[in-house]
């Protein structure tokens, strides 16, 4: 059963919204929540995002704050297979990506808890790709309000930490170093916002990234990984590329051996 939120009106809806839009968002709330009522968690936290999207495409914020929050309690509540919950959490943060709608205060309790949810999923690769897919929600190109680097790089640390972490444990069950496909997956996150000047992703820490992973690939423990690799020295290429390029990306890259 859909839920009220504690200390909201009765009528997110609002009275001064047009009489068309109040009763299509009725209409969606009452069949997002017989969904609800039926075995299919995932189908209706999908819907009730879609909801969200489309009450954001209507600059209506009550009702995309509400179908948002019915989201996460269906999520807390009906969700709880890892697998699910991985799919679900991606989902949620792709869509809170794309609203525009929300206000400092509504969005940061939105934000704060979809970074909660992702640093507690079951295995350690999925809450670190979670959580760096999380930085996102800090650094929107197309709304010069969300642009905080400074939360972005506690987004790309933690999950650096949780790579970290992953790959100790790797270390303790089998003998030998895991893969480096974390480290570079997080590398080219610090590349791409690096190249949208954020001033918190520095070339030192770009280079001290790079020489992490140089590192664990040649350790005496590691495990060979062709496809960690090929994939590392694509992104060397691909910084390489922006060197041969010039221009001001290009100015960015030459400090960086």
């Amino acid at each position: 059963m859909v839920r009220q939120l504690q200390g909201q009106e009765e009528n997110p809806f609002g009275e001064e919204e047009s009489t068309t839009p109040k009763k299509i968002f009725q209409v969606l709330n009452q069949t997002v929540e017989t969904l609800s009522n039926i075995p299919a968690p995932e189908l209706a936290l999908q819907l009730f995002l879609q909801c969200a999207e489309a009450a954001n495409d209507c600059d209506l914020e009550p009702v995309a704050y509400e179908f948002f929050t019915q989201a996460y309690i269906l999520y807390e509540e009906e969700i709880s297979d890892s697998r699910a919950q991985v799919t679900a959490i991606h989902l949620i943060i792709g869509t809170l990506q794309r609203m525009h709608v929300f206000g400092v205060e509504n969005r940061d309790t939105l934000t704060h808890k979809a970074t909660g949810y992702s640093a507690k999923l079951l295995k350690k690769p999925d809450q670190c790709r979670a959580v760096y897919a999380c930085s996102h929600l800090f650094w929107v190109d197309d709304q010069d309000n969300v642009k905080d680097g400074e939360r972005v790089l506690l987004c790309l640390k933690r999950a650096l930490r949780i790579a970290n972490a992953a790959q100790q444990m790797s270390n303790a069950a089998r003998g030998s170093a895991g893969s480096v496909t974390l480290f570079v997956e997080i590398l080219n996150k610090y590349l791409y916002f690096f190249e949208k000047g954020n001033p918190q992703i520095t070339v030192a820490a770009i280079q001290s990234l790079i020489e992490l992973i140089t590192t664990e690939m040649h350790s005496d423990s590691s495990t060979p990984d062709p496809a960690a690799d090929a994939f590392f020295a694509s992104t060397l290429r691909y910084m390489e590329f922006q060197k041969q390029k010039g221009g001001a990306i290009g100015e960015k890259y030459e400090p960086i051996k």
